[in-house]
């Protein structure tokens, strides 16, 4: 039997690790939200890492028209990557598409991929699926769990996969997740920490759609403490450390950190 990794309390999380982190990403709902709001904690931490000179980055599965929003918006965000690494935005707006090449039939494709998940599980669309380009996603109802997440991946064709956050179902094309998007869209504005992502990025996340990034950031990422409902679905691919607070206010442990471990630097400590 497969032992899964263990997961440390981010309080054993290295300071001096800490210290020499270059850019923070972070996934958004469930993360930077609660109740599905972004409290001021959230905005006074991302306003203070912005100043602090570290770059904060969004990746998320929300659509294309929201992560505009937030990338423009919201202070300290340097880039948002939204779809779940499909595409991103910087702060002045601009838009990036990620991802692989998409044929001519794909919004067809996408389309009938999506219908055969939805009505297999009776699933409701999403109310701002409208402003999504590359997925189609659903409500996620509180009975779809790990098993039905393995078997609606099974209604899907080769070259699409159904993928699930904590409030999301998003059926989208295969082989380029959350992950792959960030670094793409990072390469830019932070060279150096795309050449080395394990030691200059930190990611902090919730659910199984953060997945890529939890396993590609295997050193430095963070899970919020309500990720601990979506083990069965993450598998191996566990974030290395875990917050004592759920949502946003797990968010806030670790920017509080972050910023003190920069801070100790700078005073020579």
């Amino acid at each position: 039997m497969c032992r899964k990794p263990a997961m440390l309390p981010f309080s054993e999380f290295s300071a001096p690790v800490l210290a020499r982190i270059r850019v923070l990403a972070t996934d958004v709902d469930d993360t930077l939200t609660t109740n599905g709001k972004i409290p001021a904690l959230v905005i006074e931490g991302l306003t203070s890492l912005g100043q602090a000179g570290v770059p904060v980055a969004l990746v998320t599965g929300r659509p294309a028209g929201w992560a505009q929003a937030l990338a423009g918006y919201v202070s300290g965000v340097r880039i948002a990557v939204a779809e779940n690494g499909l595409v991103a935005f910087d702060g002045a707006g601009a838009r990036v598409d990620l991802g692989p090449e998409r044929g001519p039939d794909f919004f067809a494709r996408l389309a009938e991929n999506g219908a055969r998940v939805r009505e297999a599980f009776q699933l409701t669309v999403t109310p701002d699926d409208t402003f999504r380009l590359f997925e189609r996603a659903f409500v996620r109802p509180p009975s779809f769990d790990a098993r039905a997440l393995v078997a609606s991946g099974k209604l899907v064709d080769p070259d699409f996969e159904v993928v699930a956050s904590s409030i999301h179902i998003h059926v989208r094309p295969a082989g380029w997740g959350k992950a792959e998007g960030l670094l793409a869209a990072l390469a830019p504005i932070a060279p150096a920490a795309c050449a080395a992502p394990e030691t200059s990025i930190l990611f902090v996340g919730d659910s199984s759609n953060d997945r890529p990034l939890f396993a590609r950031l295997r050193r430095t990422s963070v899970g919020v403490r309500n990720v601990i409902r979506y083990l069965d679905e993450l598998g191996e691919d566990r974030p290395a450390y875990v917050t004592q607070a759920e949502c946003a206010e797990g968010f806030g442990e670790v920017a509080r950190a972050l910023l003190a471990a920069r801070a100790a630097v700078r005073r020579g400590l």
